[in-house]
């Protein structure tokens, strides 16, 4: 009896332990949209409406975009599956049509010359051959 309490105390503990890094392993989406727009207002001078806008379309994106990643997750889809860079690849294309509201001409400019236009182009080229 006392084994199979112990036993059980263990699969417990693993158990809790598993779903604790798990979580750590997803950021938190707030935090990663504050980070995101703290990085566009320094990259390109946004101002305090274009940060407040910003900042809201990422909360809204990242949390959205995680809560799909994690229906995919529960729905038993394999983590190499081509639908989880598909979500990506949809929520990626929707922060741009958003970010190019917000931006100035300039700006849009600018950001489609950073990390992220480059991954702009890529992630349009295979939404548009639909290789997934």
């Amino acid at each position: 009896m006392h084994r199979f309490i112990f036993t059980i105390a263990i699969v417990a503990a693993m158990t809790a332990s598993f779903n604790a890094a798990a979580q750590q392993s997803m950021p938190d989406p707030l935090e990663l949209a504050a980070q995101m727009a703290d990085q566009l207002e320094k990259d390109l001078d946004l101002d305090v409406v274009q940060v407040f806008k910003v900042d809201t379309l990422f909360q809204h994106a990242y949390t959205e975009y995680y809560a799909d990643v994690e229906k995919l997750s529960k729905a038993g889809v394999p983590a190499n599956s081509n639908q989880y860079q598909r979500n990506s690849d949809i929520w990626g294309r929707y922060i741009d049509i958003q970010l190019e509201q917000i931006l100035t001409e300039e700006q849009w400019a600018k950001y489609l010359k950073t990390d992220a236009g480059r991954n702009k182009k890529r992630r349009d080229k295979r939404l548009e051959e639909n290789k997934y």
